[in-house]
């Protein structure tokens, strides 16, 4: 037998979830952003192993990197639905974390980075971050590099620009993420460099 209580109850449960539903989304809604600074750290993705195929020459002597950005600014934090904005800057140098990954992918496809062959210089031509922020947030990360492959007196062998990039979603203003996206955008460009037309043949023909 339905009892009248019991069922005065259930109404205002349901009418306190409903009440409480919509407290709990505004409540975990980010309602400020603010500047953040992001140490740039090159971790090495497995599946890069072998990712770019076979080489008749692979060593390199030596990875430089420059910064050639006119633009040092990281990134930008946006909220969707407020006016709220803040900039991402790196916490670390870009050059050396460029240089870190640049070397890990070339040693994960074969090739030896401090025996024979041409020096690799490499330029960051451009590096940005969007996070883009709601109850979570959306980050992505593009990066330009332009390669040379040098001999020993100077001559340039092969030169060419390539770009990268990478996403990720995650809690707000997470290091992690943006690092994950980060690293993935500098994978992506590498890969897009070694695999570039003429890199491989210029590494076995790059004399002085």
């Amino acid at each position: 037998m339905f009892s009248p209580a019991v069922g005065l109850l259930t109404n205002m449960y349901k009418i306190t979830l409903a009440l409480l539903i919509p407290l709990t989304a505004a409540a975990c809604a980010v309602s400020r952003v603010d500047p953040l600074s992001v140490p740039l750290a090159y971790r090495a993705n497995a599946k890069n192993v072998g990712l770019l195929g076979g080489l008749s020459c692979s060593a390199v002597s030596q990875v430089q990197v420059q910064d050639a950005r006119t633009q040092k600014t990281l990134g930008t934090r946006v909220h969707e639905s407020k006016p709220l904005r803040a900039d991402a800057t790196a916490g670390s140098d870009p050059a050396s974390w460029v240089g870190d990954g640049v070397q890990s992918v070339l040693r994960q496809n074969g090739f030896s980075t401090q025996g024979g062959g041409p020096s690799l210089v490499v330029m960051l031509d451009s590096l940005h971050t969007v996070e883009s922020i709601w109850h979570r947030s959306s980050y992505d990360a593009r990066i330009s590099l332009t390669g040379e492959l040098r001999s020993t007196a100077g001559k340039v062998c092969w030169k060419g620009s390539v770009e990268g990039q990478g996403g990720n979603y995650g809690y707000s203003g997470s290091i992690v993420d943006y690092q994950e996206t980060l690293n993935a955008a500098l994978d992506s460009a590498t890969s897009n460099m070694i695999l570039a037309p003429g890199f491989k043949d210029a590494l076995c023909h790059c004399a002085d």
